[in-house]
């Protein structure tokens, strides 16, 4: 069974550089503490990323816009469009962002480098209908990104939209098929 969080509804948490804030969807924690963490935070301006030692980052943009990520000792430099592929990178990584042009969403996965968490990790964009096989273990988070999609779930249909989070664990979880109304309607899809 999928359950829908309005991402207007979660509460936003300042960054750890204080420059900004994020809204966490959800975290993953076992014995050895948190694992991963699934959000979404505003980019208003230029600016420096919090630095999370240990962990793996992978980095999109939520409709429109895009923005360029920079390593400060120049060993890589990427630009993010809007409903792009995600770009990963290590949050050891001194990053910048640059050319922030409009107000940006930026949707952001990050995953413990631990040796005792082998969790697989899917971090897609989706871009044409697909289905959600059933799932022995995890989580899976429907992002939409730009246009309205279709959830069809045996016989119920549900119009899922951008601004909207979309879950559903292993537990609960039935084979799923997800289809555009419009052809340039784009979402993300994180397993974890």
């Amino acid at each position: 069974m999928w359950q829908r969080r309005a991402l207007a509804d979660i509460p936003g948490v300042p960054w750890r550089n204080g420059d900004g804030y994020t809204k966490v969807i959800a975290e993953g924690q076992t014995e050895a503490g948190f694992q991963w963490r699934l959000s979404v935070a505003d980019i208003l301006k230029d600016g420096s990323f919090s630095i999370f030692r240990g962990w793996r980052r992978f980095f999109a943009l939520l409709g429109q816009g895009s923005l360029t990520l920079s390593e400060k000792n120049g060993n890589w430099s990427h630009t993010v469009s809007g409903s792009g592929r995600p770009f990963q990178f290590s949050g050891e990584d001194v990053v910048h962002s640059s050319d922030v042009h409009v107000s940006l969403q930026a949707l952001n996965l990050m995953v413990r480098n631990n040796v005792m968490w082998k969790q697989s990790v899917e971090f897609l964009l989706k871009e044409a209908a697909f289905t959600v096989e059933e799932i022995s273990d995890g989580q899976i988070f429907l992002i939409p990104s730009t246009g309205t999609w279709n959830l069809h779930e045996g016989k119920s249909k549900v119009r899922i939209m951008p601004g909207e989070i979309w879950s559903s664990s292993a537990q609960t979880f039935s084979q799923t098929l997800l289809t555009q109304e419009m052809p340039e309607s784009s979402l993300f899809f994180v397993k974890i």
